[in-house]
């Protein structure tokens, strides 16, 4: 819209519509693109208004800024300007901290091509938009090219990833694929309607990372009582049962759709875990440190 128009439309002159602009713009930071005469605000950038937080919802923010800060692998430029906006609107002792990890992250080696898909996926999203991927799968070293309409964006809980899930038009169905392994993004004029999310949200919650499915494993691993502690004061899983053993180990018992996210844990304990069932994940455990035993006795000798 001209200036004149906006005047028109909200009633006050044409001169404040000129100056409430140019503070918009200075200082509020609104991503202003003028065409002739019209005023728009850069596609894309859709500004949210000022929010004022309390000091412990600033302290939630700045953990949630931590976290976002080890889970990048890569430097985010949109992260970090996001950072840095917060980092201005939180009281002056977290604020400082959170400016802190902008700038450690924008120490973080730059992937250009990543952003931009990342960015591509993120405006398809948004736009409720169908997008062709070319996707290189972990089992597979070929690219395909995938349609897929993407739902959800999740960060791995396990290491520094991030998902798209969404219905792939190749599968006929909802499919998890990771950004790294994607490597071209096309965003088409295809409009899809999103599906209530609130039961694929519930699967994910179910879940021991962002893996999902129909299967159901009944889990039972016992940890020794040297780290018994440690397993016993955190919540795990929604659908976990801790129960202290007599020798001061702890059996910790859940439900999950699918093991491949949780053998690596597990494993990460080393000798202080072992699993109880199912006999799929004892397996695979026990096979997995075996080889890796096998390793070090054959660098040894």
């Amino acid at each position: 819209m001209t200036a004149r128009e906006l005047a028109q439309e909200t009633t006050y002159s044409t001169r404040t519509i000129q100056r409430d602009l140019a503070v918009l713009e200075s200082e509020l930071g609104v991503p202003l693109v003028v065409e002739g005469r019209r005023y728009l605000i850069m596609p894309g950038a859709h500004p949210l208004a000022p929010v004022r937080f309390t000091l412990h919802e600033a302290r939630a923010l700045y953990l949630a800024s931590r976290l976002f800060f080890r889970h990048a692998d890569e430097r985010d430029p949109d992260g970090i300007t996001a950072l840095e906006k917060l980092a201005d609107a939180l009281p002056s002792v977290l604020g400082n901290q959170v400016q802190t990890t902008a700038e450690q992250l924008r120490e973080r080696p730059r992937n250009q091509e990543q952003t931009n898909i990342l960015r591509d996926i993120t405006e398809a999203l948004s736009a409720s938009r169908t997008v062709v991927i070319q996707h290189r799968s972990s089992s597979n070293p070929g690219v395909r090219r995938l349609e897929l309409d993407p739902y959800l964006l999740e960060p791995s809980t396990t290491g520094a990833a991030t998902y798209v899930i969404g219905w792939s038009h190749h599968h006929d169905e909802i499919r998890t694929f990771k950004l790294d392994r994607i490597q071209a993004v096309e965003v088409t004029n295809h409009a899809f309607t999103p599906p209530d999310l609130s039961e694929l949200v519930s699967r994910m919650s179910n879940s021991w990372g962002v893996v999902f499915g129909e299967d159901r494993y009944d889990v039972a691993v016992e940890f020794s009582p040297a780290v018994a502690p440690r397993v016993s004061e955190t919540n795990w899983h929604p659908s976990q049962r801790l129960t202290p053993l007599p020798d001061g180990s702890v059996r910790l018992e859940l439900q999950l759709p699918s093991l491949m996210e949780f053998v690596p844990w597990v494993r990460s304990w080393g000798p202080e875990a072992c699993v109880v069932s199912p006999d799929e994940l004892r397996d695979q455990v026990a096979e997995s440190l075996a080889a890796a035993a096998a390793r070090y006795s054959s660098r040894e000798s």
